[in-house]
């Protein structure tokens, strides 16, 4: 497995444990979106997307098989998530005519 690409949305108002929203690209040709990246009492971990079952209860829709697909995959996006810089009001580039 190539993981070719990552992109990170950090996440920026209200507290909340999920600090970030992670994809992926595997060997530039299948991207998984919808990882979110949260924050725990033991640190920051990776949650597959996942869906809500008529039970209640969540499922992953995707995931990797192996313990080492799934380190690869957490080191590629905490990685990221750890050198992208924090979001700022001053990096909206929108329309300046706005009135606020």
């Amino acid at each position: 497995m190539n993981i070719t690409d990552v992109k990170i949305t950090k996440l920026t108002g209200a507290e909340t444990s999920c600090k970030a929203l992670a994809s992926i690209t595997i060997d530039g040709s299948f991207v998984v979106t919808g990882i979110r990246i949260i924050e725990s009492a033991k640190g920051l971990f990776c949650a597959m997307p996942s869906r809500k079952t008529p039970a209640g209860d969540y499922k992953d829709i995707c995931f990797p098989i192996t313990r080492e697909a799934r380190q690869e995959m957490i080191d590629a996006i905490l990685n990221k998530y750890n050198s992208t810089p924090e979001p700022s009001i001053n990096d909206f580039t929108g329309d300046s005519d706005l009135p606020f």
